[in-house]
């Protein structure tokens, strides 16, 4: 009998170690399953969201960071100076601007780096040469004035008796630049939008100064 009860209550405690080595290792698991859930939980967040971020750059859904401009003549009459007026918006149908801001119809620039521009002017009249050897004073000219108030030519181009001048160009700009176009005056350029148009896209960051 005594045998019999001995086997009996080693049954019994085998039988009840199982059951706590397998409720603590369950125990185990779950502590351990809230400790990496607590502690990775934030990481995850901010990795969702640079992807979130990046993919709505590369989508264009996040409008602060699209830079870009495709703007037409706000006015193509008499001129006082030199300066082609510009415009931008939804309503003007081929006409956008985000990331700029006009300022007295020039684009002027809310984030330094790397901007490919590109320019068409067309002129109402096209001047003919009137001689050889006579200076052509037909000129178109992108410019920049700077947030300290400096000018500073980018492109001049001559129309030299042609009746429509394109050119585009990258360049390295700071915040607060103000792009512009200047045409001879009193020259007067198409009214068309197909024909005279100005725009910029931000391209990439600066590149780091170099010393």
């Amino acid at each position: 009998m005594a045998s019999g009860d001995s086997r009996k209550k080693l049954r019994i405690y085998f039988r009840c170690s199982l059951v706590g080595f397998v409720a603590g290792l369950c125990a185990g698991f779950l502590v351990s399953s809230l400790v990496c859930y607590f502690l990775y939980r934030p990481l995850s967040k901010v990795h969702s969201e640079t992807e979130n971020n990046t993919f709505r750059e590369k989508q264009g859904g996040n409008k602060e960071v699209i830079h870009t401009a495709h703007l037409l003549l706000n006015y193509t009459g008499s001129r006082q100076d030199n300066t082609l007026q510009w415009q931008g918006g939804p309503s003007l149908g081929r006409s956008f601007i985000y990331g700029f801001t006009l300022v007295q119809g020039s684009l002027q620039i809310l984030r330094s780096g790397i901007y490919g521009i590109y320019v068409q002017v067309t002129l109402a009249k096209c001047i003919q040469p009137r001689g050889q050897g006579i200076e052509l004073k037909e000129v178109m000219i992108i410019g920049i004035l700077s947030a300290q108030g400096r000018h500073s030519s980018l492109l001049r181009r001559h129309f030299q008796g042609r009746c429509s001048l394109s050119a585009s160009l990258q360049v390295n700009l700071s915040y607060q630049d103000t792009l512009y176009v200047n045409l001879t005056y009193p020259i007067v350029p198409s009214p068309n939008g197909d024909e005279t148009f100005f725009g910029a896209s931000w391209l990439c960051p600066p590149p780091p100064a170099e010393y």
